[in-house]
């Protein structure tokens, strides 16, 4: 949103720069302006630099007295004095100078019936004009210029241009620029709010509304915004309705499936092994639809549940009593259970028993697709700010493209697509509510020497008291 921003103020102001010096550029030197009379003296007339000078001086002393004229000379930049010489009565410059030759030879062929002549001699040109000032006295102005001094006279005009106009050019773009400054900042911010509303929607914050900061406006931006707020309000109530849906559905079927346990339990007694293997599929059937109602009832409804971290546990106990808990099934598929826990103690926030849940749901899926022989490595890492745990596999690991995709709710990969290699797509979707209801981040990478490799991230206080070594 900042390179937008810079992008609209800067193109404003630089276009409004280039008109504002372009504009009066082109009325300097085209005498486009409307108070230009000496424009219909051009005729089919060339119209070089020095005569046009001429003109200016001209037109600027004819309503002026000659103590003004004398002060505006003396005033001029002493660069600017060789080109031009201003002859009283007597035939003697204004400033006491020595007359060149093309202004001697100029001088008697000027008066009031006849105003304005030129002498060309060699590469040197003289122009001399007649002057009435308005205190009745009689002035002749000249102008020089030559093939060699061109340049030198063409740099006269526009150097006194910059001196006179530099302030006002200056004040326009400065003007300019704050007024494309504050328009820019407008047309921007809105922008900006937009896009950081639609971060919070994609990380899964649909409770976002930004019409309230737009009341001031009346335009299509504020109109975005309010279609934005009634979008994610939508969105919020179909996200909470499916969610309700599928837990009222969930608990509504476990009381005939409970029902359904029991008559498989009294059947089982009484089959008298005959009927031994159609009941056990039936009961392998129940049981599995028992534990997605289980965990579809321990997704929670809204973002954070209704929970709040008001218990402590220590990270260290539920990993060492989780791997108790799994060491006879992993010995039972020949899959060896280490750990890399540098640490006594590791407090952390939490609500009952929810992390227990976490480590068991991830070290279950490894121990699922680890092949006999492999092992899974559990890492606890302490850093200032958090906990990292990491469960390492050597199992076949995940396709890249869905590594995130896991921690979806019922998703499965490929591999496991048949119900009887386990899973069914929710344990890892609650791992990952659970870490975000402690402000922290689960994650999935495939490890180079084969196997995955799931690491944990859980911000703690830091406080001297959270670990010990």
């Amino acid at each position: 949103m900042t390179r937008l921003y810079l992008r609209v103020f800067l193109t404003f102001w630089s276009i409004t720069a280039v008109i504002i010096v372009t504009t009066n550029v082109i009325v300097h030197w085209q005498g486009d302006n409307p108070d230009n009379t000496l424009q219909q003296l051009r005729g089919g007339q060339e119209y070089e630099p020095a005569q046009r000078f001429l003109f200016q001086m001209a037109g600027s002393i004819v309503n002026r007295n000659s103590a003004q004229v004398l002060a505006d000379m003396r005033a001029m930049p002493e660069w600017s004095r060789q080109y031009f010489y201003i002859v009283d009565a007597h035939n003697e410059d204004l400033l006491g100078r020595s007359l060149p030759e093309g202004v001697q030879s100029l001088i008697p062929k000027i008066n009031p019936s006849h105003p304005f002549s030129k002498m060309v001699d060699g590469d040197s040109k003289t122009w001399g004009r007649h002057v009435t000032l308005n205190d009745g006295k009689s002035l002749k102005v000249f102008t020089i210029s030559s093939e060699q001094g061109a340049k030198s006279s063409g740099d006269i005009l526009w150097q006194l241009f910059i001196n006179n106009i530099w302030p006002l050019l200056l004040a326009s773009i400065l003007v300019s620029g704050t007024a494309c400054f504050f328009l820019a900042r407008h047309f921007a911010h809105g922008l900006s709010t937009l896009q950081k509303a639609t971060r919070s929607i994609a990380k899964g914050d649909l409770s976002v509304r930004i019409s309230q900061r737009f009341n001031n406006r009346r335009d299509e931006i504020a109109s975005l915004a309010h279609d934005f707020d009634h979008m994610t309000e939508r969105l919020q109530k179909a996200m909470a309705e499916q969610k309700r849906l599928i837990k009222d559905v969930s608990h509504e079927l476990r009381t005939p499936l409970a029902r359904l346990q029991v008559a498989l339990a009294l059947a089982q007694q009484r089959s008298a092994g005959e009927v031994d293997r159609e009941l056990a599929r039936i009961k392998q059937a129940a049981d599995y639809l028992n534990d997605v109602i289980t965990d579809i009832l321990a997704l929670p409804v809204l973002d954070d549940g209704g929970w709040t971290l008001d218990d402590t546990t220590d990270v260290v106990a539920l990993l060492n009593a989780l791997h108790d808990s799994l060491q006879h099934e992993a010995s039972r598929g020949r899959v060896t259970l280490q750990r890399q826990i540098p640490v006594d103690e590791a407090l952390l926030a939490t609500h009952g028993n929810m992390l227990y849940g976490v480590f068991d749901n991830v070290t279950r899926n490894a121990l699922r697709y680890t092949p006999p022989g492999g092992a899974i490595i559990t890492e606890l890492t302490v850093t200032d700010t958090e906990y990292q745990v990491r469960i390492k596999d050597t199992g076949p690991g995940v396709p890249e493209d869905q590594l995130t995709d896991i921690f979806q709710p019922f998703y499965r990969t490929d591999q496991a697509r048949d119900r009887e290699s386990g899973g069914y797509g929710l344990g890892l979707a609650i791992a990952q509510r659970t870490v975000a209801l402690h402000s922290g981040q689960i994650e999935a990478e495939n490890l180079p020497e084969g196997g995955l490799c799931v690491t944990i991230r859980l911000p703690y206080e830091n406080d001297d008291s959270q670990s010990s070594p």
